[in-house]
């Protein structure tokens, strides 16, 4: 299982890297075609954004599997640790129960909007739009594996 999982991350953080590259390269393709050649890629914006779109929720479980997402922890740090321990528990909870509404509603609207093409590279946008409840997973699975062991320490 730890193999499948590494598999995983490190699959995610390629494809992640590949999108955000694509997303630049493109983007200065398209500025240097425009601007000095006075022939733009016609495409470009849209692969772009796409290139983003999924960037982002792919980073978006990059950042949870390495714990890192933003925290306010002023008010939590001047709590006793056993009480940090549980809300962190309780944090990743509702984390997970919020991510369960987006897989659900997002694979929905995925599956809604498959027949409906893209302007520019017509593309499904159902494509575009399964990228939530993908990175919902992958974030759901980080998380849930940071509450396990923080519950291993706090029963220890």
């Amino acid at each position: 299982m730890k193999r499948i999982i590494d598999a995983l991350e490190k699959g995610t953080d390629f494809i992640c890297f590949g999108l955000m590259s694509v997303a630049f390269l493109i983007t200065f393709a398209h500025i240097i075609g425009r601007y000095l050649l006075k022939a733009p890629i016609f495409f470009s914006e849209e692969l772009a954004r796409y290139c983003f779109v999924w960037s982002c929720m792919l980073g978006a479980s990059i950042v949870s599997r390495k714990d890192e997402h933003t925290n306010v922890t002023y008010f939590v740090s001047l709590l006793p640790k056993k009480i940090q321990g549980w809300l962190y528990v309780f944090r990743g909870a509702v984390i997970t129960a919020l991510l369960i509404a987006l897989i659900y509603y997002g694979v929905l609207l995925s599956v809604k909007m498959r027949t409906v093409e893209t302007a520019a590279m017509s593309l499904s946008w159902g494509l575009i739009y399964i990228s939530m409840p993908i990175g919902s997973v992958l974030v759901i699975l980080s998380t849930v594996r940071h509450v396990v062991a923080k519950i291993r320490e706090l029963v220890a």
